[in-house]
């Protein structure tokens, strides 16, 4: 496998290994996941972008192989990117994030990943679609991507959404990891 290594210290996980101190019991776990979790958020994202701006690219688009596959790879990472942001609002409901942020905020991040949440639902649970006939004629079969939203069985988000979520967990995640850096 490729020697990842350049990549790695840039992330936020990296940031709070490194650190001196750490969080004790349950926060250290919110903060390792939370920042784990934004990390593979952030990767995934570019790589998405990045495939779907050489799919764009591409001359023949979807026509050609090459064009097929980058859109395919695209909505793959996209994917990834969609179950990482997913995965962070578990996180919400534990008795330690619960601690250190308000009702409200709690709340409203829950609101904020509606979107995420459906389409997530959408494409995990995608067998039941089909068996429901939630699946239209001519409407695809697996996600698909367009240059503005990720769609599947009538659920669809904007990258503009997922822009914003990616940012949001990231920030969520960079603030515990400057709780253990501001503590040295």
């Amino acid at each position: 496998m490729p020697d990842l290594g350049d990549d790695y210290p840039d992330t936020l996980l990296w940031q709070y290994i490194a650190a001196s101190e750490s969080l004790g019991g349950g926060f250290h776990s919110l903060a390792v996941n939370l920042a784990r979790l934004s990390d593979k958020a952030v990767r995934e994202y570019r790589e998405a972008s990045n495939s779907l701006t050489a799919f764009l690219e591409t001359p023949g688009g979807v026509q050609s192989i090459k064009g097929h596959t980058l859109l395919l790879r695209a909505t793959d990472h996209m994917e990834n990117c969609i179950d990482a942001i997913r995965r962070v609002e578990g996180f919400f409901r534990t008795p330690e994030f619960q601690a250190v942020a308000a009702a409200g905020h709690r709340e409203m991040l829950t609101e904020l990943h509606a979107g995420v949440r459906n389409i997530r639902n959408s494409m995990q649970h995608a067998e039941a679609r089909f068996a429901e006939g939630r699946i239209q004629e001519g409407e695809p079969v697996f996600p698909a991507m367009t240059s503005d939203c990720l769609y599947f069985a009538g659920e669809y988000i904007l990258h503009a959404e997922i822009t914003a979520l990616v940012i949001t967990i990231w920030q969520l995640a960079y603030a515990g990891v400057w709780a253990v850096s501001s503590q040295e």
